[in-house]
């Protein structure tokens, strides 16, 4: 999705001559493709799909900056039965963030069906010393996914 909005804003911008800034053009892009900043109260304008909600993640992928969680989360996204969250969310880290609740967390997350498994992924959380305690409480089925764990409900550590 990332590589879409790239490519689409740098060929208007070239066809048209256009410098390579933070305007109208590239926030138009975001709204047509469904980005948009995490300072947005919501995940994007698009219309619900019959027989879709946003859920809450069932899965979390944690790890350090730089340490290919964005590759992951890319290749995991190709599959049809996986939806992912458009930006970083920084919902566990981020008190300013938390304190807004779940229902807000949850307004960030994309429309999904039921046999789909909604990821969200935020490296910060691994050096937060609040964020395991509170994915916890938020739901105490996900666990740490590493070579002994099966799949399911898990937090992915890199």
């Amino acid at each position: 999705m990332a590589f879409l909005l790239v490519s689409a804003y740098l060929l208007l911008t070239h066809t048209q001559g256009a410098p390579v800034e933070n305007g109208p053009l590239l926030e138009t892009l975001k709204s047509q493709v469904g980005l948009f900043s995490n300072k947005s109260e919501h995940y994007s304008a698009q219309v619900r799909p019959p027989g879709t909600s946003r859920r809450i993640p069932q899965t979390i992928i944690i790890g350090v900056r730089k340490g290919g969680t964005r590759a992951l989360l890319e290749m995991l996204d190709i599959h049809p039965n996986i939806v992912v969250a458009a930006t970083e969310v920084h919902f566990f880290d981020w008190d300013e963030n938390y304190v807004k609740g779940l229902d807000w967390y949850r307004s960030l997350m994309p429309f999904s069906y039921g046999n789909q498994i909604t990821i969200e992924k935020t490296p910060g959380y691994f050096t937060s010393p609040q964020a395991p305690e509170r994915i916890h409480d938020m739901n105490s089925s996900i666990n740490e996914l590493n070579a002994e764990t099966p799949v399911g409900r898990s937090c992915i550590h890199l």
